[in-house]
């Protein structure tokens, strides 16, 4: 019997934690951040590329390609290569991007098929990430360039951010490039895709992060047979310009909307003291409802009128 209850007993336990857990399931649907601890080699683009030299195979290229024209292939692990070269194979370029990798390998080569130049790109001709090798004619290491000295937000918190925000990363039309004003030397990123941005749907949507601080900058929309349909969504600086604009004037001093606020809300607090009421701070004040008929709006400093000659006038209310 004592065996029996015991069973019974823990079933409802594995019940309730089921229950429990059932919330949960909503998360675990969701697109999870790419983690460099668990990143795969694919998805760690430092690891894609070395210093090592490497020379371009000529040979391979021109078989059943004698006006050696561009070339595609896919090898048996997934990598799919493209390979183009210039007039009179004066140059040999290839990108290989990895199944299932958000970058691609960019190589170029002189024409005698010795490396030149080499680094990562994010997928789908974005921008560059990690080192750039350079080398000379006989492929000797010359140069390396890190394009992530001025950027603190990563293509990792990137990637994230295009998965909390469904954008399809492996889509044909997403690809994000990142870039340093020369002006400003200030960077950024832009992430390119299809589909919505809110409520609102793009051919090409546009969202510019900072390169520093991952605050989205500016958000455009792009439609049209020939994208002659270009609308700014969000632009940071026109809501600063915003925000700084005069919103109150009071006794000669101009107030912008959010020093309004705190003005404000110091003046309610001075007066709850002066008239010995208890003083309660706006987020914890309650709003007015239409089932709370009771209610007495809170003091605002702005309660005031206009007089004749341009000076405050006081109205009926909290102020004595």
């Amino acid at each position: 019997m004592k065996r029996i209850i015991y069973i019974i007993s823990l079933l409802f336990i594995i019940s309730c934690n089921s229950q429990d857990k059932k919330p949960d399931s909503k998360i675990l649907d969701k697109p999870q951040p790419v983690k460099h601890n668990t990143m795969n080699n694919e998805y760690d683009y430092k690891k894609l590329v070395s210093s090592k030299t490497e020379y371009f195979d000529i040979k391979k290229f021109y078989q059943n390609n004698e006006d050696g024209l561009g070339k595609t292939y896919e090898t048996e692990n997934g990598t799919k290569t493209e390979e183009s070269a210039g007039d009179e194979g004066g140059w040999f370029m290839s990108n290989s991007t990895l199944k299932s990798s958000l970058f691609t390998i960019h190589k170029e080569f002189n024409l005698k098929g010795i490396i030149q130049e080499k680094w990562v790109n994010f997928r789908n001709g974005g921008g560059a990430v990690g080192i750039k090798y350079k080398f000379d004619d006989l492929g000797k290491l010359i140069k390396e360039d890190d394009t992530d000295k001025n950027f603190k937000i990563t293509p990792q918190d990137v990637i994230k951010f295009c998965q909390e925000n469904n954008i399809d990363l492996f889509s044909d039309y997403t690809f994000i490039e990142r870039f340093i004003d020369e002006k400003t030397k200030e960077s950024f990123y832009n992430v390119n895709y299809r589909g919505k941005y809110e409520e609102k749907f793009g051919a090409r949507i546009v969202i510019q992060l900072d390169g520093n601080s991952g605050e989205i900058q500016k958000v455009i929309c792009i439609n049209g047979k020939h994208n002659d349909s270009v609308e700014t969504l969000y632009d940071i600086k026109e809501e600063k310009e915003k925000s700084a604009m005069i919103y109150k004037s009071y006794q000669g001093k101009d107030y912008n909307q959010a020093e309004w606020i705190v003005f404000e809300e110091k003046k309610y607090e001075a007066y709850c003291k002066r008239t010995g009421r208890p003083y309660t701070p706006k987020n914890q004040r309650q709003e007015p409802r239409t089932d709370n008929q009771g209610y007495k709006s809170p003091f605002l400093a702005d309660d005031f009128e206009k007089g004749t000659d341009n000076t405050p006038k006081k109205k009926k209310g909290y102020w004595g």
